[in-house]
């Protein structure tokens, strides 16, 4: 299985060991290190559910069957937030790279929600944008 990051309504960014990630019709913004990171990156870069799995387990030293019930309760998480949809199965040509860091310990990946800065979201014109996503802005309508 394959999942989409909707580009028209969800902005992420890995920072370090961190990423952040901001449903811009929800007004919700996520944060999530370590592992959830490491699963966003998987995600965002076209990896299916085995390939996230794999790749996982052995940057963690663990088996596949030790994580895969994580990573799946957190792929469930993040669809239930609307910041992913499944994609359907296929084939991944896409190059999978975790960023280099000292040590890797697992621990269920997860997400942190805020929805507190839903006013100050709204403010950019980041929200405004097509299927084609940001930095494209939606058309403008011509009187």
């Amino acid at each position: 299985m394959f999942y989409r990051i909707p580009p028209n309504r969800v902005s992420h960014e890995r920072l370090g060991d961190e990423v952040i990630i901001i449903n811009l019709e929800k007004g919700a913004y996520y944060s999530g290190s370590g592992s959830a990171a490491d699963l966003w990156t998987l995600l965002a870069a076209g990896a299916s559910l085995d390939q996230l799995i794999d790749l996982l387990s052995r940057q963690y030293g663990l088996s596949a069957p030790e994580i895969r019930g994580d990573v799946e309760r957190c792929i469930q998480s993040l669809i239930a937030a609307d910041i992913i949809q499944p994609a359907g199965d296929g084939l991944s040509s896409a190059i999978l790279v975790l960023p280099e860091a000292e040590e890797r310990r697992w621990q269920a990946p997860g997400f942190d929600e805020y929805t507190d800065m839903w006013d100050l979201i709204k403010l950019d014109p980041i929200h405004d944008v097509d299927e084609t996503g940001w930095p494209h802005a939606a058309p403008t309508a011509k009187l």
